[in-house]
């Protein structure tokens, strides 16, 4: 066997590629061995960022010191290490909110949850935690998840415009056919559910929608699609695949389709908030009155006149951002995943205080979610376990509801501090700054 010098010389010399780096040390100085295929993914990330050391002249020893083990053996042989060109880890602040008491399908009354938030930014897990004891005082926050589903949206280009719209009304209700293209998944987690079809020319954009278990399915979907599409078009010679992703999906963008038809999970909250509790919690002077024209002035006027889309909210990308690095989510998500519409209703004594989060795409198992402090994350939650089918999936629902109070926790406290003057300007500055 070589020894690692060895082969770290052959990697600044360019004889050996990054992407067969972790390989080359597994085989080359840990002699294949299983047992060690995280030493060998731990060398390859300190040799590349001391490659990258001696490229920039910056030193980067915090980041070759910080590590995360997301490697698998494939095959007895080859290692997928988890990212490409991994030179270390990156580290964010880890704190928690909490207890929450939430009344839902999935987190029962009487449990106590305490959520986990990863983020750089003083003052989000204090407004978590304060709004989480509002609605503990109110007797706690209801939750529905009510849509469960991934979606891929290919584009198939037909010969003219007649034979698409055939294909689209051959489509449309046909159970029978969904049936057949679920024999081309191979993926026992991966079932395909629905089919949008859409036409724009000769061009038809199939939306398809996949039960995907505990897991937030991209990978799973997108293998599909790609099966489906093969299975299709070896029926259809004179078509043709323009992409597999069509943006119809939508995937890590803004798009109103998913919160008209859903993505991911599908949430509402609910709770009602005395003005007793309000003046107690926050300020004297919030009430449900105070909080509801916030809400419409701050979340509807201003949202629309910005041209926001699908943002009417406080700021529920900031709970989501946090739970989603805490948890070990794919980050890219966090922009359709906060699509949230907040609604602050004053009702005779009191706030009515509702979310809608039509698209929050997360997962209890694959991905990120396998590993490190993300997985002791989701064990802190109770939502590590993975189910037995696609419809036994109580992890991943469970967690979104967990996600949703944590939203909807945020938002309640940033709206009170608005109906409160200053408050959230002085409260940043108190906690961020250390300034009275």
């Amino acid at each position: 066997m070589q020894h690692l010098e060895a082969v770290k010389q052959d990697f600044f010399d360019g004889k050996i590629k990054t992407q067969n780096l972790e390989t080359e040390l597994f085989r080359q100085v840990y002699g294949s061995d299983a047992a060690k295929v995280a030493d060998a993914c731990a060398a390859a990330a300190e040799i590349r960022c001391e490659y990258l050391e001696k490229k920039s002249g910056k030193t980067l020893s915090l980041i070759k010191q910080s590590k995360i083990d997301t490697s698998k053996l494939i095959g007895g042989e080859t290692i997928l290490a988890g990212i490409e060109s991994k030179i270390g880890a990156a580290l964010i602040p880890m704190g928690f909110a909490g207890p929450a008491r939430i009344c839902g399908q999935y987190v029962k009354p009487g449990e106590e949850i305490y959520i986990p938030l990863a983020t750089n930014e003083a003052a989000l897990i204090a407004g978590v935690q304060r709004g989480l004891k509002a609605i503990t005082m109110a007797g706690g926050l209801k939750t529905l998840v009510h849509f469960d589903g991934m979606t891929r949206a290919p584009l198939l280009e037909a010969p003219d415009i007649y034979k698409a719209r055939e294909f689209i009304t051959f489509i449309e209700g046909n159970h029978a056919f969904m049936e057949e293209l679920q024999t081309c998944v191979p993926d026992p987690f991966v079932c395909l559910v629905d089919i949008e079809p859409y036409q724009l020319g000769s061009k038809v954009f199939i939306r398809l929608i996949f039960k995907t278990g505990d897991a937030m399915g991209m990978n799973g979907v997108t293998k599909a699609s790609a099966e489906i599409c093969r299975y299709i078009l070896a029926q259809r010679p004179d078509w043709k695949l323009l992409t597999i992703s069509s943006n119809m999906c939508t995937d890590k963008k803004n798009a109103h389709i998913n919160v008209l038809h859903g993505r991911g999970k599908s949430i509402q909250t609910e709770v009602f908030i005395t003005d007793e509790i309000l003046a107690k919690v926050f300020k004297p002077g919030v009430n449900g009155r105070s909080v509801e024209k916030v809400v419409f002035h701050k979340c509807y006027l201003g949202s629309n006149l910005s041209g926001t889309v699908s943002g009417y909210n406080v700021n529920a990308a900031n709970a989501v951002a946090a739970f989603f690095a805490a948890t070990g989510q794919d980050l890219a998500q966090v922009i359709s995943s906060s699509s949230c519409f907040v609604q602050a209703d004053a009702v005779d004594g009191g706030l009515h205080f509702m979310v809608s989060l039509p698209c929050m795409e997360l997962a209890a198992f694959g991905g990120g979610t396998a590993f490190g402090t993300a997985r002791e994350a989701l064990e802190l939650l109770g939502c590590a376990k993975r189910g037995a089918g696609i419809d036994d999936n109580a992890s991943v629902r469970r967690l979104a509801e967990i996600a949703a109070t944590a939203v909807t926790a945020l938002d309640l406290n940033t709206a009170c501090a608005q109906a409160a003057g200053y408050e959230m300007a002085d409260s940043h500055v108190k906690l961020a700054r250390g300034e009275k």
